[in-house]
């Protein structure tokens, strides 16, 4: 499921910034090695550390912000769709994306994002969630990524990046912890037949979040995305998907700019939902229709998913 807009995420961002007035940083001072650093990247070549600032704040809808500041006020910032295990993608087709500029240069300033051109050697990479501690409430991760200033047409090479065991907060939830990379169990199954292809989702993400249980999965190259919708309790039975009811709801991305819905045209069967261990089963099948140009369209069928939430 994708992150619409990219706008929303940049507002989500920029709130951190504002809230983010407390040095969190564990780094012993003079330090020289790598072992007592928390937050560490070679930015074109040049070593630098989130040492002024570190934070990672979970929002109630589980998108994840991760910043780091440095002494100097160059800033990086990551944001990824859920607090999980697993490698994230982020260039100009998925909803997670990464930035750099420097903040004593305020608005004036240079901002460097990993979204901002399709070309993979000027913007795009990748963010890796290695551990989630929730009893401590920590995160670990690996990260390295190219990015793009569109205003002048410059760039950023970050590499070797690592956060380890930063402090996260907010009212978000953790989507399977105890799960391998990439979340749930190593089970965890999306796939279906569109347009008569068989597609499988390279990533499954589940969540519970409102009562509203929502099961997405998103293709390697991060062009494709399918989302059910549906409450967290629902029992066993077969349900109508239709985008205007707001309870059953399928959609589908043929590409990073199609959004396609099922209109009471298709239909969801729970096979089991085991609501203590949580975990669910179900088929569907649906044809999705543009509400922009319903001459778009897309014929889902036999349509699976299996995963834990």
């Amino acid at each position: 499921m994708k992150l619409r807009p990219v706008f929303f995420l940049f507002a989500s961002l920029i709130f951190l910034l504002g809230s983010c007035t407390k040095e969190l940083s564990r780094e012993s001072p003079g330090a020289s090695s790598l072992d007592s650093v928390n937050f560490y990247a070679v930015i074109d070549g040049t070593p630098w550390q989130g040492d002024s600032v570190q934070q990672v704040i979970v929002s109630d809808s589980g998108i994840m912000s991760i910043t780091g500041i440095g002494k100097t006020q160059d800033e990086i910032s990551i944001l990824l769709p859920a607090l999980q295990k697993g490698v994230f993608p982020v260039n100009s087709q998925t909803p997670g994306f990464a930035l750099y500029t420097s903040l004593k240069e305020g608005f004036a300033g240079a901002l460097y994002l990993s979204n901002t051109s399709t070309d993979a050697s000027k913007a795009g990479g990748s963010v890796t969630i290695t551990d989630i501690d929730t009893v401590k409430k920590t995160v670990s991760g690996t990260f390295q990524f190219n990015l793009y200033d569109e205003s002048n047409a410059s760039t950023k090479k970050v590499t070797a990046g690592f956060f380890n065991k930063i402090p996260y907060s907010g009212a978000g939830s953790v989507i399977n912890p105890g799960g391998p990379p990439g979340g749930g169990t190593l089970s965890d199954t999306l796939s279906a037949s569109v347009n008569d292809t068989v597609w499988v989702a390279a990533q499954v993400l589940a969540a519970a979040q409102n009562g509203v249980l929502i099961v997405s999965g998103t293709s390697a190259n991060g062009q494709q995305a399918l989302g059910l919708y549906m409450p967290v309790s629902v029992p066993a039975g077969t349900y109508t998907l239709n985008y205007t009811s707001g309870t059953y709801l399928a959609t589908y991305d043929p590409d990073p700019l199609s959004f396609l819905v099922a209109q009471g045209n298709g239909s969801m069967t729970i096979t089991e939902n085991d609501t203590v261990n949580k975990h669910i089963t179900g088929t569907f099948s649906f044809v999705g229709v543009s509400q922009l140009d319903p001459n778009q369209t897309a014929t889902i069928t036999n349509g699976y998913f299996s995963c834990s939430y």
